[in-house]
């Protein structure tokens, strides 16, 4: 793996030693390798897709559900910004202080975002289509599901 990609790995497993085990190389299209970590939610928090975390391209990518984020060098602090700015993402996800929101025509997504714990959530200006929208976290405590 890249000099990025050892060090956020070193950074994610200093507060995750458990998810060691889960990681794994992947080799991108130009050869390079990066990290991916995939930790799958408890039952109760019914997602599409679990949490994961990857390095590709030189950025620390975060996925949940039907959401996902990236952090490059502009996003964050220390010497790779974006890496610490990840792993508070995730943190916040794992605490159950930030869920994911999407939005759905029937079985279409149309969007997603994040959403603080205890917030409601609000329509997005992009946001044009939809009848449903859909609320998850990672012990399914802040889940909902909202007919429109």
């Amino acid at each position: 793996m890249d000099r990025f990609s050892q060090t956020t790995a070193e950074e994610i497993f200093a507060s995750f030693p458990e998810w060691r085990s889960l990681a794994r190389e992947e080799q991108a299209d130009d050869g390079s390798a990066f990290l991916i970590i995939e930790v799958a939610p408890p039952r109760e928090a019914n997602i599409e897709h679990g949490l994961i975390v990857d390095t590709a391209n030189q950025e620390v990518s975060v996925g949940f559900d039907c959401y996902h984020s990236h952090y490059d060098q502009w996003v964050g602090d220390g010497e790779y910004p974006g890496t610490e700015a990840a792993l508070e993402f995730v943190k916040q996800i794992i605490n159950e202080r930030v869920a994911v929101v999407s939005w759905w025509q029937d079985d279409q997504w149309r969007g997603s975002a994040q959403l603080e714990a205890g917030a409601s959530p609000e329509i997005p200006s992009w946001q044009t289509s939809f009848n449903r929208i859909r609320i998850r976290s990672w012990k399914g405590a802040l889940n909902a599901d909202v007919s429109t």
